[in-house]
């Protein structure tokens, strides 16, 4: 029996006002970051093959057509293996980091909608507000905007406020942004002060950010230290098989690639632990 296609989150899905809205739930890369980072993982990943696997089949300590076939096929092979590998973690990067920026920019419309709603403002005229106010500091390309356009455009056309807060929440994908819409519901159904619910949700997600902050200086160290032993085993096998022939003609023997095979699976996996290791949720 045929396993079904997992379905895949669309990059942009219809608003209630049938607009596309960007789902923050997952990242597509555009096709300028496709090419980089293709490019960066299949050149990165066709070096490492060849400071590993380079120089086979040589006769007499001589490189001969074989030697520079199986480069070839070491470098590509190699290559197109490490885009597989690390172009889903680089995406996974840039996703967080896309939503590390969404949750700053979202911090900085609850400090508007505070001051607004201090002023005496209802909150659907704190967020009309808040629009022009944003304007300040964001461009018309930056995600708030585009939400706040989409937000105050629903206002205009009839809808909620909670319905339009509570669609935000569900594409962004953000536990904060998410408990807010859910909040700001609850306080329409059952009642509630506006003025303390924003107030009180600013300093949760103000503290949240300044200790993620403050692990992530303290982790900043084991992260760099990280990278550095990833990269020494290269680099030394790289310097090793430089400066010594006899080395570089045993990594080239039938025992020196299985050992080296394996090697590189330990690193490979090592790796990727480091990676769950220092990443703290």
């Amino acid at each position: 029996m045929l396993k079904k296609n997992r379905e895949v989150e669309p990059q942009f899905v219809p608003s209630i006002l049938n607009n596309q809205m960007l789902n923050y739930k997952v990242y597509y890369m555009s096709f300028t970051e496709k090419v980089f980072y293709f490019l960066l993982t299949f050149i990165a990943g066709g070096i490492v093959g060849l400071i590993f696997y380079g120089g086979l089949f040589k006769t007499e300590g001589k490189a001969t057509t074989v030697t520079m076939i199986s480069n070839i096929v070491v470098f590509c092979l190699v290559g197109l293996i490490g885009t597989k590998f690390f172009i889903p973690a680089i995406r996974k990067g840039l996703k967080n980091k896309r939503d590390k920026v969404l949750r700053k920019q979202f911090m900085n419309l609850l400090e508007d909608l505070s001051v607004s709603l201090a002023a005496g403002n209802t909150l659907n005229d704190s967020f009309i507000n808040a629009k022009s106010d944003m304007q300040n500091q964001y461009s018309e390309k930056d995600m708030i905007i585009q939400e706040l356009i989409e937000i105050n455009s629903g206002l205009d056309n009839g809808h909620t406020l909670e319905e339009m807060i509570t669609a935000f929440g569900n594409r962004a994908g953000n536990e904060d942004i998410e408990n807010f819409a859910n909040v700001v519901s609850n306080c329409y159904r059952m009642g509630g002060n506006f003025k303390d619910v924003i107030r009180k949700t600013r300093d949760i997600i103000s503290d949240k950010i300044a200790i993620e902050e403050e692990i992530e200086t303290k982790l900043a160290s084991n992260k760099l230290q990280h990278k550095a032993m990833c990269l020494m085993p290269i680099a030394l096998v790289g310097m090793l098989k430089i400066s010594s022939s006899s080395f570089a003609a045993n990594l080239s023997s039938f025992m020196g690639v299985i050992i080296t095979t394996i090697a590189i699976v330990i690193f490979v996996i090592s790796y990727f632990w480091g990676q769950k290791i220092i990443s703290i949720k």
